[in-house]
Parts: structure tokens; C-alpha cells; sequence
């Protein structure tokens, strides 16, 4: 039942870190193919604040999925030395 339950929530919220993880680095590449223009153009601060905002969201999900991997398996180990 709820070991289920987490196992799906667990596939989806690897699924929506992926995006972020890709945009991420997406991002983080177009910067360093792009430094030149970036730094000529005085954009380090801006490009900086767009990964550093696309990063907080990334890790809240790693984080939010951390705790629920926390909570399953300590359900698992009670589990086992209740029966």
C-alpha cells in the first residue's frame, strides 16, 4: 500500500529533478559557449542569478525527495521488527 504509493511519488519527483537538472545545465553550457559574449556584455550577474534560481529549485525537489526516501524507509525497517 503506501510502499507503492511512495514508489510512484519517488519515479515522479526523479522525473520533474531531471528537467530542472537539465535546464540547469543546459543553461550552464549556453554560458560557456556563450562567454565571451557574456562577459563582454556585462552579464556574469544576470546568467549567474538564472542558474542559481534554476539550482534552489533543484535541490528543494532533491531534498523533498530525500525526506520522503528518509520516511520510506524507516517505515520499511519498523516494519520488518514489528513482525
Amino acid at each position: 500500500g503506501i510502499q507503492f504509493f511512495l514508489g510512484k511519488k519517488f519515479a515522479m519527483l526523479r522525473s520533474k529533478i531531471a528537467k530542472e537538472t537539465d535546464a540547469r545545465v543546459s543553461l550552464i553550457s549556453e554560458a560557456v559557449f556563450g562567454v565571451r559574449v557574456v562577459k563582454m556584455s556585462g552579464w556574469e550577474y544576470q546568467m549567474e542569478e538564472r542558474i542559481s534560481k534554476i539550482r534552489d529549485v533543484e535541490m528543494k525537489k532533491i531534498i523533498s525527495t530525500s525526506r520522503l526516501k528518509a520516511l520510506n524507509e524507516a517505515m520499511f525497517f519498523s516494519s520488518n521488527i514489528a513482525v
